[in-house]
């Protein structure tokens, strides 16, 4: 559970990237805005360079294009400076487990500890309190709550819309809330080992684990990693000779056969 309070620093986030995948995708724009005291305090925003092209697909969502983040920093050098605004406070995101998997897959990258232990996911609580809702996409929400029905697809905007919803849906009666996502469990890793499993991934290599199964019985694997969240790692087990999950949380060593 989390108490929220108006002394509660608030910090809703969100991201462009140049795509949907953790482990192949990068971050092209982060944004955060801080709520504090009944009112917004501080906005964190910059472009990132994401060492590769951005799908003209991509393109037209969020409009940023290659040639905007060719002259920005790399994620490696702004993450520091985001992580200092985030610290202390509680994260809000729309579908947090995405953002969140993509700033645990980048700051592994960098060698930085990304270790949220207090995240809402604004989609999650309006599941929970608007049941007859159509759909929960963040546009549809500002439609009905009354915040605006525009769709700009960029993240500072968005990261404001967020925070819009996410008050909206309290309605200022802070409580404790029920954590719609448990971000102590997922970062526990070594995020060392999740930076091996993001390299092994790019080259197509494979890697052993010691894994701890569902009956807490500890395993060796040989896998070629497929794709990695931050949850889960999807990965091809040489021992099953099958496509398998392997929940992160779970992998207890990682190194290369």
């Amino acid at each position: 559970m989390i108490g929220i309070t108006p002394q509660t620093r608030i910090v809703a986030l969100d991201l462009e990237t140049t795509g949907l995948s953790f482990s192949r995708d990068r971050i092209v724009e982060i944004a955060a805005v801080c709520w504090q005291h009944g009112r917004e305090v501080a906005t964190y925003h910059t472009l990132v360079n994401p060492g590769r092209w951005i799908p003209p697909s991509v393109i037209r969502i969020h409009g940023i294009t290659d040639e905007m983040v060719t002259d920005q920093p790399v994620a490696a050098e702004v993450l520091p400076a985001f992580q200092e605004f985030c610290q202390s406070s509680v994260l809000v995101a729309h579908n947090a487990p995405f953002d969140i998997g993509f700033l645990t897959a980048e700051c592994a990258r960098a060698g930085l500890h990304f270790t949220p232990d207090r995240v809402i996911d604004t989609r999650a609580l309006a599941k929970e309190r608007l049941p007859q809702c159509p759909n929960y996409r963040l546009e549809t929400l500002k439609t009905v709550l009354g915040i605006g029905n525009h769709q700009v697809h960029r993240a500072l905007e968005d990261a404001r819309d967020c925070l819009a919803i996410f008050l909206r849906l309290v309605q200022g009666d802070f409580g404790c809330l029920q954590l719609p996502i448990t971000a102590r469990a997922r970062n526990n890793h070594d995020n060392a080992e999740l930076r091996m499993v993001c390299e092994s991934l790019e080259r197509g290599e494979t890697l052993m684990i010691e894994y701890e199964d569902a009956r807490g019985c500890l395993t060796l694997r040989e896998i070629r990693p497929l794709a990695v969240d931050g949850i889960t790692v999807d990965a091809y087990c040489l021992l099953r000779n099958d496509k398998r999950h392997f929940a992160v949380e779970r992998i207890r060593r990682v190194w290369k056969p």
